[in-house]
């Protein structure tokens, strides 16, 4: 078996990028130097890429019979031309829209008043290929930018983290592990944009160490280019799917493949005194992806983002090593997972985990039939008013379902109320004495 590791930082080779010594402000460009990242370092540039045309209005028709009234001294009629009616429409709609501004300004105190963040979602997944991945990268390249992250080597050299672009006003999708070194040191995180030297200094919009997904901004003067989240639900085994970031610190590197399985759980290691980081439902794939890869976005054959690459698999024996290649077992976090957490994080700065309230112990299938047992996920210990002690169970019962969830361990117990959202109500199917009863089960915020 191979086993999951999570991914070294890339450390820069060659020649490393421009870098500054000051501290501009958070909003504007420039940062300091790269640092080391979590899982992969990545260091996919983002491109620059021109502000979208917006279409032009149309003109006012002209023709016909004139609008108009009255008469000139002298008996000719007024005719009022339609320049004029046009231009009247114009003043009237400017002085309405700064009543309204005004109107904003008198009731909030402030004029720039930002409605709350909606992400879009896109269309359903190819099976086949739609697309050249020729024209899937030339399209997705300028939505993915590299993070550099200072300060987290001991001989101050640094590693590098990638992200995707997922609104044009400068949010930044990325993997926590990505910059929680940068984070714990108070380091500088900045980003490159694709075939851009320049570094720009990025503000922490939020981040969520359960999930391992943070989110990022930069300045936006104009329109950035945003990437399309598609929707990972629709993706079947076999599926074509391309992989943008930064390998061993190569940007813009683009790899393919195909999804090799869904509906992964696997757990990856503690690093750095950090909590071990289950991946909800990932992704599996294929596609060559390494340390540098992580927060870079995976791409279904229309372009649309998909999944956050987040791990790699590594062989036994070798999970130690400072870089492993890939093996060409990686994961990644489904886009529909990773959407409501973003725009949980965008709009609080955090996000909600909703939790059984009990500690449990896997009953495997070998287990089950020594013991005349089921498998599943036996409580252990309840949290007091928790959850699964309101719904009635107790210490000893094996729950082997969650709505429609098969429960074959502790990890599927997580990932089924993950699944979910605090105040849902789950039908939970579990075995007491050796029989099989239900019961309704609403779910609870986790508290840290």
């Amino acid at each position: 078996m191979t086993a999951l590791r999570p991914a070294r930082p890339a450390r820069r080779v060659g020649i490393a990028g421009p870098g500054g010594d000051a501290k501009p402000d958070p909003w504007a460009g420039g940062a300091g130097d790269a640092g080391d990242a979590g899982y992969h370092g990545e260091d996919g540039e983002g491109g620059s890429a021109a502000a979208p045309a917006f279409s032009a209005r149309r003109s006012a028709p002209g023709g016909g019979t004139r609008p108009g009234g009255g008469t000139r001294p002298g008996g000719r009629p007024i005719v009022l031309g339609w320049r004029v009616l046009l231009v009247c429409m114009l003043v009237a709609g400017l002085v309405g829209g700064a009543i309204s501004g005004l109107a904003v300004a008198i009731t909030t105190g402030d004029t720039s008043v930002e409605p709350v963040k909606t992400l879009g979602v896109g269309s359903p997944a190819p099976v086949t290929d739609r697309r050249t991945v020729a024209a899937v990268a030339a399209a997705a390249l300028p939505t993915v930018v590299t993070v550099d992250v200072g300060g987290a080597g001991d001989d101050g050299s640094g590693g590098t983290g990638s992200g995707v672009i997922i609104s044009s006003d400068g949010y930044i999708l990325t993997n926590n592990h990505v910059i929680a070194p940068a984070v714990a040191n108070g380091s500088p995180i900045s980003v490159r944009r694709y075939q851009e030297f320049g570094q720009i200094q990025a503000q922490v919009v939020g981040r969520d160490p359960q999930t391992d997904l943070a989110v990022l901004r930069i300045p936006a003067p104009t329109p950035l280019p945003a990437a399309t989240l598609g929707q990972s639900g629709s993706l079947v085994v076999g599926a074509p799917i391309v992989a943008i970031g930064a390998p061993l610190g190569l940007s813009g590197t683009v790899t393919t493949g195909v999804v090799s399985a869904l509906d992964r759980n696997p757990t990856v290691p503690a690093e750095n005194g950090t909590a071990a980081t289950v991946l909800i439902g990932a992704i599996q794939i294929d596609a060559a992806i390494n340390p540098g890869n992580s927060g870079g976005p995976l791409l279904d054959a229309l372009g649309q983002v998909v999944g956050i690459n987040a791990a790699i698999a590594a062989v036994p024996g070798h999970e130690e090593q400072t870089q492993s290649g890939s093996i060409g077992v990686g994961f990644a976090i489904p886009v529909d997972f990773a959407r409501s957490v973003a725009q949980e994080l965008i709009a609080t700065g955090r996000a909600t985990h909703p939790y059984v309230g009990a500690s449990a112990a896997t009953v495997t299938a070998g287990e089950a039939t020594a013991t005349g047992g089921v498998p599943g996920a036996r409580l252990v210990s309840l949290v007091s008013d928790g959850p699964v002690a309101r719904a009635g169970l107790r210490v000893g019962d094996v729950i082997t379902r969650i709505d429609a969830n098969t429960i074959r361990g502790t990890n599927d117990l997580l990932v089924a109320a993950r699944l979910h959202r605090v105040g849902d109500k789950v039908i939970v199917t579990y075995v007491r004495g050796g029989v099989t009863a239900t019961a309704q089960m609403t779910l609870q915020e986790q508290q840290n």
